[in-house]
């Protein structure tokens, strides 16, 4: 399937209702709870502002833009995750999504007001993604469902079809601003400290200058790296990430920057 090629629209979607409401990946380490603002005034009103679009039963739409590393992807996970637990329908949306994955119109024109469509990183979307979210956003609209969206760029600017970046400044456009080294050292150590440990100085120090910084990919380094050490039974340090690194270079290749939990 090349980017200008949409998918049939009789290709084999799952009915919305028992899509997955989220990818298998799944990590809770995503919420509201632990998104770091960072001293941030940008982000405080945008988190402020993606809460009060979750309380609406009627459509509301709202699109965070800002540089890698500022918390988009955290935020839209954290919102679908939410209105999950809640019990009310949830979907997000991304480049990578598997086009069978794709909910059609009618999918979103058939669930109850109050929902949640999310689609991440706009500025990615192939020539058929940009049409069927066009569509999805007007029967969001129809539906009464909430439509969330990020990008790295304000709507106006974004490398899109001209309708749809009509639709996604339509709502409350908002920045967000990366956080800075402070905050990226809560987040890790906060990470070590759930699964039980603390970060050492000299670790602390090797993964803010030497991996990626994006927060979102090291957050699933560590899970690897608390893996990797609970089976050697040695503690968390330097030489023993640099073997992990070693034994598995992928991880640098994940780590690299795309995404963010604050």
């Amino acid at each position: 399937m090349t980017s200008t090629q949409r998918p049939s629209s009789t290709a084999a979607l799952r009915p919305a209702g028992r899509q997955q409401i989220l990818p298998l990946d799944w990590e809770d380490d995503r919420s509201f709870e632990n998104f770091d603002i960072g001293g941030q005034t940008d982000n405080a009103l945008a988190l402020q502002a993606l809460q009060d679009l979750l309380q609406q039963r009627h459509h509301a739409a709202l699109y965070l833009w800002g540089d890698t590393g500022s918390g988009k992807s955290h935020l839209l996970w954290a919102a679908c995750h939410a209105m999950q637990k809640h019990g009310r329908w949830a979907l997000l949306l991304t480049p990578q999504t598997p086009a069978s994955a794709w909910p059609d119109v009618n999918d979103l024109l058939a669930q109850h007001p109050g929902g949640l469509l999310a689609v991440d990183d706009a500025q990615t979307l192939t020539d058929w993604q940009q049409d069927w979210v066009f569509g999805l956003y007007n029967a969001a609209r129809s539906a009464d469902l909430a439509f969330l969206a990020s990008g790295h760029a304000a709507p106006a600017v974004l490398p899109l079809r001209a309708d749809l970046r009509t639709r996604l400044g339509w709502g409350l456009a908002l920045r967000l601003t990366a956080p800075d080294d402070d905050a990226r050292a809560r987040v890790l150590q906060r990470l070590a400290h759930d699964r039980g440990y603390t970060l050492s100085p000299e670790l602390l120090h090797y993964m803010q200058t030497h991996l990626s910084r994006d927060l979102s990919q090291l957050a699933r380094l560590m899970a690897a790296f608390d893996r990797y050490a609970l089976a050697a039974q040695r503690p968390a340090t330097v030489p023993l990430l640099k073997s992990l690194l070693a034994e598995q270079p992928q991880l640098l290749r994940t780590a690299a920057p795309e995404s963010v939990p604050g």
